[in-house]
């Protein structure tokens, strides 16, 4: 082989810049699969922690707070929450819990906390009866004019009561009846601040009628109708009737009073219909 067939062969080292420059790019690379491999171990680590803790006793249920239950006793309330005593307070469903206390009849509103290490705290509101609808069976009614409940052997009875409509028209008809129901309740309150004797102690039975509106029946047995609205007015009018018919002697036979009108009453009595 000739000196000018012979292959030129370069033999190039690499100078310090490149050295440099490679060792500056490991470097980068050892320390991100440092920084992974430390965030994997600190994930692995969190969850395994997490993962004691929920199996850890520290932190199941211990004890169980009730507040604003009157009528329905610690145990009933826990009863309708469907609590678990086993339940962890890290992954209990407090929504849930909330959400089938609302269920109950007795319960308007409910929420319901978590304080660690393992107490939950349970707030209710409860409905408080404020009459008796009578319809088919006999329901108590709240403040709003709610039926929210049939009456159980032994429950008290010693509340206004509203009568006149059957379990079908209160199943058709349920807003209107609502409607008497309330309209009930603002006659029932005039009624007591009249000083007259148609106040509670004196009503026997509201009795409700879709068309024709409310009825007071006494506990003697006098019926006066009054309608739907005007309550004060016609009031008003039962007082001077009354005064009249007293003065006639005519009071003690007046049966069905019916105040319904705009500007007279109706009387009807055991012997004759009086007009006054």
């Amino acid at each position: 082989m000739t000196e000018k067939s012979r292959p030129l062969i370069i033999d190039k080292k690499p100078g310090s810049k490149d050295v440099a420059e490679i060792r500056k790019r490991n470097r980068v690379l050892l320390k991100s699969l440092l920084v992974a491999c430390i965030s994997i171990n600190a994930v692995l680590g969190l969850l395994i922690a997490y993962m004691l803790f929920l199996h850890m006793p520290y932190f199941n249920v211990q004890q169980v707070d009730v507040t604003g239950n009157r009528r329905l006793s610690r145990t009933e309330v826990i009863e309708a929450s469907e609590m678990d005593g086993n339940m962890n307070l890290l992954t209990v469903d407090l929504n849930a819990i909330a959400e089938k206390l609302r269920r109950h009849p007795w319960i308007r509103s409910a929420s319901v906390y978590r304080r660690l290490p393992g107490q939950i705290i349970v707030e209710i509101d409860e409905r408080t009866p404020r009459a008796i609808v009578c319809a088919g069976k006999l329901y108590y009614v709240d403040e709003q004019a709610e039926l929210f409940t049939r009456l159980l052997p032994g429950d008290p009875v010693d509340y206004p009561l509203f009568t006149g409509m059957t379990s079908d028209e209160l199943k058709v008809h349920g807003p209107e009846i609502q409607e008497l129901v309330r309209q009930g309740f603002s006659l029932l309150e005039l009624l007591e601040r009249s000083g007259t004797d148609l106040d509670q102690s004196g009503i026997a039975e509201l009795r409700m009628n879709l068309d024709e509106g409310l009825t007071v029946q006494t506990r003697s047995g006098r019926m006066i109708v009054f309608g739907k609205n005007d309550f004060e007015l016609k009031l008003h009018r039962y007082g001077r009737l009354k005064r009249f018919l007293t003065q006639t002697g005519e009071w003690n036979n007046a049966q069905i009073i019916s105040l319904d009108f705009e500007d007279r009453a109706l009387v009807r009595s055991e012997k004759a219909r009086l007009q006054g």
